[in-house]
């Protein structure tokens, strides 16, 4: 019980500290969008979710990701991949999101030994799912590049989501080319257009009758049916929707939901 207790007294010491390296980002969502919404929830006391958003004077930038596990391995992975961002953002700018996840990318690979020949023995196979976007604030045009990881945009009128994909291409991992480059996606965004990423502890989450995944349908009607409400009531339906599909089922993964709406 003793030792018990301890490790949990470090791992709750820990949470501390993750939450702190997070902070920062979320000021900066706050003050720079009017109306978005960032829910945050490891499914242990530390995860391995992390976010970063930055603004400029053109512009702003957003990252979600999800890393190799949850508890104190996800969490160590976070410390990892967000270190390589920020060096990535200072070297790079935050202009071109495929640029910064081939940085991240290789950055990555090379701290944890996974680059392919070096040794043929690879310290280990871990890395991330990742969405990096940057929105011009001129052209109001929303730049995105994905690992494993889709941006999802409601326009005004429309009756459904559209979906933009992410690419089939991890974020480290040994089986991750080195110089892999990925692309661009840009939408033209409209005023009062929503934009929601999420990482995977949404959608797999077991639950509902059949025990079987939240899926993401269930997802999107409840984002179309909630649209005209502001982005913190858009993640609270999904939360409790999520809630309700999970029952006693135990927690999956970490989640991390991001919900925006442009502003006029």
């Amino acid at each position: 019980a003793e030792k018990n207790r301890q490790m949990m007294q470090s791992i709750e010491y820990a949470s501390v500290i993750q939450r702190a390296m997070l902070r920062a980002s979320r000021e900066a969502l706050s003050s720079t969008l009017g109306d978005a919404s960032l829910l945050w929830e490891p499914r242990d006391v530390v995860g391995g979710d992390f976010y970063h958003f930055c603004a400029y004077a053109d512009g702003w930038f957003g990252a979600i990701a999800d890393c190799t596990g949850h508890g104190v391995p996800g969490a160590f992975m976070t410390l990892i991949a967000s270190s390589s961002l920020t060096q990535a953002l200072a070297q790079l700018g935050p202009r071109n999101p495929a640029s910064l996840l081939s940085a991240v990318n290789r950055s990555v690979k090379e701290q944890l030994g996974q680059v392919n020949g070096l040794d043929g023995t690879p310290e280990s196979d871990d890395g991330l799912d990742a969405s990096f976007f940057w929105f011009d604030n001129a052209t109001q045009v929303l730049s995105f590049a994905g690992a494993h990881m889709a941006l999802h945009v409601l326009h005004p009128g429309a009756e459904q989501l559209e979906t933009i994909a992410g690419q089939r291409m991890g974020v480290g991992y040994v089986d991750s080319h080195f110089d892999y480059q990925w692309s661009v996606s840009r939408v033209q965004m409209q005023p009062a257009s929503l934009m929601f990423i999420a990482t995977d502890g949404l959608i797999d989450q077991i639950g509902g009758p059949k025990r079987i995944a939240f899926g993401k349908r269930k997802a999107f009607e409840t984002i179309v049916a909630h649209r005209n409400q502001p982005s913190n009531e858009i993640c609270e339906a999904l939360q409790s929707a999520l809630a309700v599909w999970q029952g006693e089922q135990a927690r999956r993964d970490d989640l991390t939901l991001f919900c925006a709406r442009i502003q006029e």
